[in-house]
């Protein structure tokens, strides 16, 4: 919450990752710290290297404790597979479950790599297919 530092080439250089989820809608604290702050790794180390270890996205009308809008995402088995098996982020899916067995998927939305959105395109409102992320 309270990172300043954006000079994580020593982490990088380890061979760290890090997948950073800003809730949009969090009246706790702003979003837009972690974005700032994610902006200010980029203009230190630049894209390409910021590309290689570091993911941002955002939930759009997600609030502090993850309700308002699809909330959950499974980021444990993104990041095992980047880390394990070299395979960075990609196509991720936030969803609405009931707390409840079954955890079927009631609503799912992309969850779009920043700055990309969200954007309905046609289909079915409740599934990801029916979106894209767009910048």
């Amino acid at each position: 919450m309270d990172s300043t530092n954006p000079d994580l080439s020593a982490f990088s250089a380890r061979g760290g990752k890090l997948i950073v989820l800003e809730n949009m809608a969090d009246y706790a604290q702003s979003p837009y710290a972690g974005i700032g702050y994610y902006e200010a790794v980029v203009a230190r180390l630049g894209r390409t290297t910021v590309d290689k270890f570091m993911r941002l996205y955002t939930a759009p009308g997600v609030d502090h404790v993850g309700s308002g809008a699809p909330a959950n995402v499974d980021m444990l088995s993104a990041l095992t597979d980047w880390v394990e098996r070299g395979r960075a982020p990609a196509g991720l899916q936030i969803v609405d479950q009931p707390v409840q067995a079954p955890f079927v998927v009631t609503k799912a939305r992309p969850l779009c790599e920043w700055p990309a959105w969200p954007r309905y395109k046609g289909g079915e409102t409740t599934q990801a297919t029916g979106f894209e992320c767009v910048r």
